[in-house]
């Protein structure tokens, strides 16, 4: 009797083949996922090393900080010490200034009477006049030196008109024109005060110098003053430099103007130069 076989069906073959697939799945899954465990576990030891010495490199940080402000504080205590010893040293030895210091504040609040003013007023006086030179200025031929070496390009007139190149013009002159070179050095022509020194449209920078006796001496068409108001020089003392010549001098060339006056009153130069 022929026995008959049972054909296997299609479902169990498909459902054997999904389950051999889902195994390998599961394989793959298992194994990425280890993959994965492992990297995640590098990455978090590396993260961990750099934050360890992240924190031993701002730890070492302070810890210098600290040392360079304990350095700093002892040299500041050392330089406070050395400013007491030094203000003890002065005090010890205290000389004629402090001294005076010391005793204008207690005697600035005393009261002082019109008598006490006056007397203090007339002491001082005395003492200024002691310590100020006595000018005293002779009026001989001679007396006067001459304030630069140069030639006389306009004379003193003033009893008659001369002719000024640069004006086009006759008038008189009450001083000396004398010719000379930029830079040159200007000498005081006595000894004497200077009570001015101004610029001036005509002359430039000019200097009046009292020489007693009602003198006075004008330097005009200077630079660069060697001495200031209020100075005494001696004759023959450096009192500064020729400058280039003003515009009411242009034609004349670089000269010093140089007048004399007596009593407010301009007199001839040529009359006390030797």
């Amino acid at each position: 009797m022929a026995v008959k076989r049972k054909k296997k069906s299609g479902f169990g073959v498909s459902r054997s083949t999904t389950v051999a697939l889902g195994l390998c799945f599961l394989a793959v899954v298992t194994m990425i996922g280890m993959y994965t465990v492992g990297r995640t576990e590098e990455q978090q030891k590396q993260l961990e090393q750099q934050v360890s010495e992240a924190e031993q490199a701002v730890k070492a940080r302070e810890e210098q900080l600290a040392r360079e402000r304990r350095q700093a504080e002892e040299r500041q205590a050392a330089a406070a010490a050395a400013s007491r010893d030094q203000a003890d040293k002065a005090g010890k030895t205290k000389d004629g200034p402090e001294l005076e210091s010391e005793y204008e504040s207690e005697t600035a609040d005393l009261p002082v009477t019109e008598d006490e003013t006056v007397l203090l007023q007339e002491t001082a006086g005395e003492a200024l006049a002691q310590t100020e030179p006595t000018l005293s200025f002779s009026g001989e031929q001679g007396s006067l030196l001459w304030p630069v070496a140069g030639t006389i390009l306009l004379d003193y007139s003033m009893d008659k008109t001369i002719y000024f190149p640069t004006l086009d013009q006759y008038k008189c002159n009450p001083a000396l024109v004398i010719q000379g070179n930029a830079g040159q050095s200007v000498l005081s022509a006595a000894d004497g005060k200077v009570t001015g020194l101004e610029t001036l449209e005509e002359t430039g920078l000019t200097m009046t110098m009292d020489i007693g006796n009602g003198y006075e001496l004008i330097y005009g068409q200077l630079q660069d003053a060697a001495v200031q108001e209020g100075s005494y020089v001696k004759a023959g003392e450096l009192l500064g430099y020729l400058a280039e010549p003003s515009r009411y001098y242009s034609k004349e060339g670089c000269s010093l103007y140089f007048e004399v006056k007596k009593d407010g009153t301009s007199v001839d130069p040529k009359t006390l130069l030797p």
